[in-house]
């Protein structure tokens, strides 16, 4: 049997049979094709920590509309000029965090490894593929070789590994359309840019950060049809613009057209979506933007309430690391909302980016299930009475 992680020791015979064992299990079985739908996936769950929202706290989706901003310096960490950068950084207990960017991610991912328990007890690893995006700054090979001595024994996925060099953004379409994939999917993302090379490359008012995501996807199969209340995503739509800073200040055009089409795409109304998660950029009047779109297009949505940029939570990472945070942000929010949450990147000033998590229940749907389930609590009542 194999020995918990960071528990007991080993032999050198012990850590050869392991290592043997980890080929043997890396190795993709062959395996015929399924037939998957190829236009969407499940969010069966995910696990996130930012440095201000821990995982029990971002577990619970009550967070939302009241974030702690919290930021810290490190004098290690100056400009040219001598100020101190703005970091948002986890804090790891015991550790005195690394400067640069494969000592941190390694720190980051141990310190993954050690608080997720809860969570791996959940996923059937026999059948599941981990999918290891790369840190900023770290080649997909580099990062595998580093990440793979570290991975305990005991969450070897049965469907092997993987470490795309596409952002998950550009790998989702293809993993869908990969009829011989693995159905159970663990995307996992570790990134920091609160390192030497990544802080000196922006400029002295950006706040850099770092987060840990993992989304657990699954593959929606058709020879068994979709359970109730299942969590599903399609692939990213995104739509180019004019520059935002040249656009008048109440123009959603782009933030509706796109809204318009997802929730067409999975059979909901706008008026349905109960949050947003936003890249959390404000400036070029996406602020003014966005609370135009919220106030005239989602009725059921407070832009004070009911909104969560990331820019606040976890400041400045990399393109994979900021779709997967957003993806666990939505997907713990929709569970504690009991609706439906739409995620816009807005990073590019000609770009939008935008996604929608949904269970396909609408608003009058929901209310029908409650003014149910408060029937037969009534007539359970007058029974008893």
């Amino acid at each position: 049997m194999l020995k918990p992680y960071g528990q007991g020791h080993r032999s050198l015979w012990d850590v050869i049979g392991e290592r043997r064992e980890q080929e043997q299990r890396q190795a993709t079985p062959a395996r015929s094709p399924a037939d998957y739908d190829l236009t969407r996936v499940k969010i069966d769950n995910a696990w996130l920590w930012l440095p201000n929202l821990e995982p029990a706290q971002a577990a619970s989706g009550t967070w939302l509309g009241a974030v702690n901003g919290d930021f810290e310096h490190d004098p290690r960490l100056v400009s040219p000029s001598g100020h101190r950068y703005n970091l948002r950084r986890i804090r790891l207990p015991q550790h005195k965090p690394e400067i640069d960017t494969l000592p941190r991610t390694l720190q980051l991912l141990e310190a993954m490894l050690a608080q997720w328990a809860d969570f791996a007890a959940s996923v059937d690893w026999e059948n599941t593929k981990v999918v290891l995006f790369a840190p900023s700054g770290i080649a997909p090979s580099a990062w595998e070789n580093h990440a793979l001595p570290i991975w305990p024994f005991d969450y070897l996925p049965g469907e092997g590994f993987d470490t795309p060099s596409l952002n998950f953004d550009e790998w989702l379409p293809w993993a869908l359309q990969n009829d011989t994939e693995a159905s159970s999917l663990l995307c996992v993302s570790i990134d920091t840019w609160a390192t030497k090379d990544r802080a000196g490359a922006l400029s002295n008012d950006a706040m850099v950060g770092e987060s840990i995501s993992i989304v657990h996807l699954q593959r929606v199969d058709h020879a068994n049809p979709d359970e109730e209340n299942t969590w599903q995503l399609y692939p990213a739509m995104t739509r180019e613009h004019s520059p935002r800073a040249s656009q008048p200040r109440q123009s959603s055009a782009d933030l509706q057209e796109l809204a318009e089409a997802l929730c067409e795409q999975r059979g909901i109304q706008p008026n349905d979506i109960q949050a947003l998660v936003i890249d959390g950029h404000l400036h070029d009047r996406r602020l003014e933007q966005l609370s135009h779109y919220a106030s005239t297009q989602l009725p059921n949505l407070v832009v004070s309430e009911h909104v969560a940029g990331q820019a606040l939570l976890a400041g400045e990472r990399g393109r994979s690391a900021t779709q997967l945070t957003s993806l666990a942000l939505a997907f713990h929010v929709g569970r504690a909302r009991q609706g439906s949450v739409l995620i816009f990147d807005r990073h590019a000033s000609t770009q939008t980016q935008a996604w929608l998590l949904s269970t396909g229940k609408t608003i009058a749907q929901a209310g029908d299930e409650v003014a149910e389930h408060r029937g037969l609590e009534h007539d359970g009542q007058s029974k008893d009475s």
